[in-house]
């Protein structure tokens, strides 16, 4: 009796679905300025693709596509789509890689496509975790003016690395006068509600500040409380 050759008909049998025809039954233009095409297949499956990849594939109503076709579009139509996305919330603001991940990733795009496009765009300078901790410390210090602990804390929670936000800070915090910004800090304080000098102590090192700071700058500029 013949023994069968299970793996080779498994493979067989992957290959001849792979290479069944579907029928293209319409192609209709989808989104703002038909910014999608919607492909109807005569299985009653559908998926989107961008107007581009359909001339360039010659896709019209009544053609046909193997599975491993329609497979090979949709990914190359997520890659599109996902780096479109990518780009027009770069363009919105600058992000930290990690937060342009989540955000492709809540909206469904695959993992692998995500990180294809991240790294390409890394590599076009289109994203940068550099670039996007300066603008957050100068954004955040012009706004919310606080020490580096705070920094370093928010930092992390952007999803940039100790190390990098030790590179940046560090050397940053040197050149920076910390009294000015502790100047800054604590005049917003007290345009809240009268302070004394414990509620200004425990403000500013709910900031971030470090204590040692925050006593000689109330030495410097609050002699009233320099009796402690």
């Amino acid at each position: 009796m013949k023994e069968r050759n299970l793996d080779k008909e498994a493979h067989e049998e992957n290959s001849s679905s792979q290479n069944v025809k579907l029928s293209i039954l319409r192609i209709i233009r989808r989104g703002a300025q038909s910014s999608k095409t919607e492909v109807l297949l005569s299985n009653g499956s559908s998926f989107f693709i961008p107007p581009k990849i359909v001339l360039q594939n010659n896709l019209e109503s009544g053609g046909e596509l193997s599975e491993l076709q329609v497979e090979e579009l949709k990914l190359r139509s997520e890659y599109i789509f996902a780096k479109k996305k990518a780009l027009d919330l770069l363009a919105s603001r600058e992000h930290s890689v990690y937060q342009l991940k989540q955000k492709l990733l809540k909206r469904e795009f695959v993992l692998e496509i995500v990180n294809k496009v991240l790294e390409e765009l890394q590599n076009e300078g289109a994203l940068s975790n550099t670039r996007y901790i300066e603008n957050w410390v100068y954004s955040r210090l012009r706004k919310h003016p606080e020490g580096y602990r705070s920094l370093f804390a928010n930092l992390l929670r952007a999803g940039i690395s100790s190390e990098e936000a030790n590179n940046y800070l560090i050397p940053y915090f040197e050149e920076l006068d910390v009294y000015e910004i502790l100047d800054r800090a604590a005049e917003k304080m007290m345009k809240k509600n009268t302070m004394t000098k414990e509620k200004i102590i425990r403000g500013l090192k709910s900031r971030g500040f470090e204590y040692s700071d925050i006593i000689k700058f109330i030495d410097r500029y609050f002699s009233e409380y320099s009796q402690m």
